[in-house]
């Protein structure tokens, strides 16, 4: 199997945009096959961020591998290369689902708990400016 990736990074400074973006896809050649790297170099977006993106071609053994690359570096966009069409059992889409929904779940996990320690962060202050002005 063979895809096209798109993976779009935002940061700031500059320099760290770059050495992150040269990281991943380090990270990404040393994992997978890939061919045809690219990383755009990063352009101003806004008043202090930076914008990149790494494109690039990877050769999956299975689809296994290729939704683990989804997974763990979460493309913005992936072109199918090939094949065109394939086949797949009900408990293979069952593993990749529960793989996905795992992650998904993690995410969400670490989602609420930044929530939480930020309402938490948000009342301390409030009080402290609170009690400051009484």
């Amino acid at each position: 199997m063979k895809a096209r990736f798109i993976i779009q990074a935002m940061g700031s400074p500059k320099e760290l945009l770059e050495k992150t973006a040269k990281t991943m896809l380090d990270s990404i050649k040393k994992n997978f096959k890939t061919e045809d790297e690219h990383i755009e170099k990063p352009v101003k977006s806004g008043k202090e961020f930076y914008a990149s993106f790494i494109e690039t071609t990877i050769s999956f053994k299975n689809l296994e591998e290729f939704f683990s690359f989804m997974i763990n570096y979460s493309p913005t966009s992936a072109e199918i290369i090939e094949p065109y069409k394939f086949e797949l059992s009900a408990g293979e889409l069952e593993n990749f689902s529960n793989d996905f929904l795992g992650k998904l779940h993690e995410i969400d996990k670490q989602l609420k708990t930044q929530l939480s320690l930020n309402k938490i962060l948000s009342r301390r202050v409030i009080r402290s400016n609170t009690k400051e002005k009484l």
